[in-house]
């Protein structure tokens, strides 16, 4: 640890899920990030240092405790502004958060893109850190009466959000605008114009959103690879990610396909049923194979051909309301290139994005009618200037000043059915909208 940190462990015997919604509902004012991983939560709290690329990638804002400052991006890549200011921030005693959004694909690709309002990348360096492991806490940050003002709540417990949920959110297709949507893809597919798009669909909600809340009762009734919450310059998410966009450690990259879908929900011989049908459907065997090819190869443009392996192939993964065939594709990083190389390429997930990644980008650009923001893209967990994991934003939450919506979408290839792509949605949909809990949850 920095020597200029002040640290506290202890152990505290209580819920770790409300302990951490308890610290965010205690922090809805301040910047923060909560973020899950192997039984670990690593929550950071306040701004020390934070940079923003706006969401027409025009212009990057940095923000400290005593001053902010904006200068053009100017064609710097935004791998290079974002490598210079974790090399600048980076320091022994925690980690370092952030958010990718989808549009982020395009930009850095050259595509043409409809800016929405979100940042294109944001980082985070928070002022306090909290890491949660069972019953053993550990509080750091940059002075001693923060450090033991957060160790002083966490012991003695403070305000823990009870959740109050939205009226039933309506997840139909009344106006048959994705079945439209996906008939489209299925015209371009035939035409050639590419092999795989995921449309999405985004179900608009009244009324502000509770963060904290959202995640207590989500987390409850969710098994996700990632979970997470964030509040950053006014933009907020709460999700429970199915899966990984790509993990960097140690010079090895892993991605995790998950593709092909069937719901989880029902008694357990229907769950055990849909099981069977999810492994033995030829469409979804078709898709999910046609997504690990691409990660083989995606990685073939960053690894050494003798280090790649798919580690797991097409096993069956529950994710809350959804089961999925999920795979794990690891290579061993070229000596010339880096964890923030590999985003560029794996970002954003075939699963989400689609094949040819290029052709799909630019396809969903013209398939849905407003910016995705942070749906599809990615939250970021920094660990050092050479390792860091991008958990995928699906079955997330969003708010910001305008407006909170849900969102979902499904894998169109040219065996797809419109109706069958709808159902996955709403299947999809099932794992975040009934938990969504009214800013009153206290």
């Amino acid at each position: 640890m920095s020597p200029d940190l002040s640290s506290i462990t202890f152990t505290c015997k209580t819920d770790t899920l409300k302990t951490v919604a308890m610290v965010l509902a205690n922090h809805k004012n301040d910047n923060y990030y909560a973020y899950e991983r192997d039984e670990h939560w690593y929550i950071g709290l306040g701004n020390k240092s934070s940079l923003l690329v706006d969401s027409e990638g025009k212009t990057v804002t940095i923000k400290t405790e005593t001053k902010e400052e904006s200068y053009p991006v100017n064609g710097t890549p935004l791998a290079d502004i974002s490598r210079k200011f974790v090399h600048e921030n980076f320091n022994s005693g925690g980690k370092i958060f952030g958010q990718v959004a989808f549009n982020y694909a395009a930009h850095i690709r050259g595509q043409p893109y409809r800016p929405g309002q979100w940042p294109l990348l944001s980082l985070l360096v928070p002022y306090n850190q909290v890491v949660i492991h069972r019953d053993v806490v550990t509080v750091t940050g940059s002075d001693d009466e923060s450090v033991r003002e957060l160790y002083n709540m966490i012991k003695l417990g403070g305000t823990i959000p009870n959740p109050v949920y939205l009226q039933t959110i309506d997840t139909d297709d009344n106006m048959g605008r994705y079945t439209a949507r996906v008939a489209r893809a299925l015209s371009d597919i035939q035409r050639g114009q590419y092999i795989k798009v995921i449309p999405s669909r985004a179900i608009e909600i009244e009324g502000k959103i509770d963060m904290p809340a959202t995640l207590l009762g989500g987390r409850r009734s969710n098994n996700p690879a990632r979970c997470f919450s964030l509040s950053h310059a006014g933009f907020q998410a709460t999700g429970f990610s199915p899966e990984l966009v790509m993990s960097g450690q140690n010079g090895k990259v892993i991605t995790e396909p998950l593709a092909g879908t069937r719901s989880c929900r029902g008694t357990e011989a229907e769950v055990e049923r849909l099981k069977h049908e999810l492994l033995s459907d030829p469409k979804e065997i078709v898709e999910h194979v046609l997504s690990v090819k691409e990660a083989i190869q995606e990685l073939g443009q960053l690894c050494p051909a003798n280090s790649i392996f798919v580690e797991d192939l097409m096993s069956v993964r529950a994710r809350g309301a959804v089961q999925h065939l999920g795979s794990r594709v690891a290579g061993t990083l070229s000596p010339d290139k880096d964890v923030w190389d590999a985003l560029a390429v794996l970002f954003p997930s075939i699963t989400a994005s689609g094949i040819p990644k290029n052709a799909a980008i630019d396809a969903i650009q013209h398939l849905e009618h407003q910016s995705r923001e942070l749906y599809s893209g990615a939250v970021l967990m920094i660990e050092d200037p050479h390792s860091f994991e991008a958990a995928l934003v699906l079955r997330t939450v969003f708010q910001d000043p305008n407006r909170q919506w849900i969102q979902a979408g499904a894998g169109v290839i040219s065996q797809s059915n419109p109706q069958r792509e709808l159902t996955e949605t709403c299947e999809k949909l099932a794992s975040i909208a009934p938990f969504v809990a009214s800013e009153a949850s206290f």
